[in-house]
C-alpha cells in the first residue's frame, strides 16, 4: 500500500482530444520508465466529451483543445501551435504561404463537428475579416479527412499536430500568412477533487 501512496503502483487513467497530442507518447514512455508498475487507460474523444469524462471520474486527467468552459477545472497550459492549410499534393495554386482570402476559392473540410473548438476558431477567424468560407463537408475523423484532401475532394485547415502525427498522406502544407490563429491546448482535471498520485506525479512531470 506504501507504494501505491507513492505513485509506484496504480492506474493512470487520461484522456485525449482526437485532434491528439504529440506530447502524449513521448511522455507517457518516460513516465513508464519512472513508474513501472503503473498501468494504463488512455481515452480519445472530442474536448467535450473529455470534459464530460472527467467529471464523471471515468478519466482523472484529459489532454484538451482550447477554447472550452472550464470552470470546474484546474488547467495546465500547453505550447501553442500554428494552423497549416492543407491541400492536395497536385494543388498549384499558391506557393509558401496562403492568405485567408484566397482560401475561399477551396471547399473546406473542418475537422470536428460545427460549432466546436477548432472548427469553430477558423469560422470565426473566417467571420472577423468578413470572408465567406466555402464550407463543403465536416470530418470528425482525421486520417480520414486527410485522405479526402490527398484525393482532391477539398482542403483543410488543421494545427501543426496534425500534420506531425498522420504522415504518409499526398499533402501540400502551406503556413497562413497574416494570421494570430493559434492553436492552444492544456491538460486538465477536477478542481477541489481527489487526485490519485500517479495523476499527480504525471502532472509534476509535464511541468518540468
Amino acid at each position: 500500500m506504501k507504494e501505491i501512496g507513492v505513485g509506484a503502483r496504480g492506474k493512470l487513467s487520461i484522456g485525449v482530444n482526437t485532434l491528439s497530442s504529440d506530447i502524449l507518447a513521448a511522455e507517457l514512455r518516460k513516465y513508464s520508465e519512472r513508474y513501472p508498475h503503473i498501468t494504463y487507460k488512455i481515452q480519445q474523444n472530442e474536448s467535450a466529451q473529455l470534459c464530460k469524462m472527467v467529471k464523471e471520474r471515468l478519466i482523472e486527467l484529459a489532454i484538451v483543445r482550447f477554447p472550452l468552459e472550464l470552470d470546474d477545472f484546474s488547467i495546465m497550459p500547453l505550447k501553442k501551435e500554428p494552423f497549416y492549410f492543407v491541400s492536395s499534393a497536385q494543388d498549384d495554386r499558391h506557393s509558401s504561404a496562403i492568405r485567408f482570402e484566397e482560401m475561399q476559392a477551396y471547399p473546406l473540410i473542418l475537422p470536428s463537428t460545427e460549432g466546436l473548438g477548432v472548427d469553430h476558431m477558423i469560422l470565426e477567424e473566417f467571420s472577423r475579416r468578413k470572408l465567406e468560407v466555402n464550407l463543403l463537408s465536416e470530418c470528425s475523423d482525421i486520417p480520414m479527412l486527410l485522405e479526402l484532401v490527398s484525393s482532391g475532394f477539398g482542403a483543410t485547415i488543421v494545427p501543426e499536430v496534425v500534420l506531425k502525427m498522420h504522415k504518409g498522406h499526398e499533402l501540400k502544407f502551406t503556413r497562413i500568412d497574416d494570421t494570430h490563429l493559434n492553436a492552444a491546448s492544456g491538460i486538465i482535471w477536477l478542481k477541489d477533487h481527489y487526485l490519485s498520485m500517479a495523476a499527480r506525479n504525471f502532472i509534476e512531470q509535464i511541468k518540468q
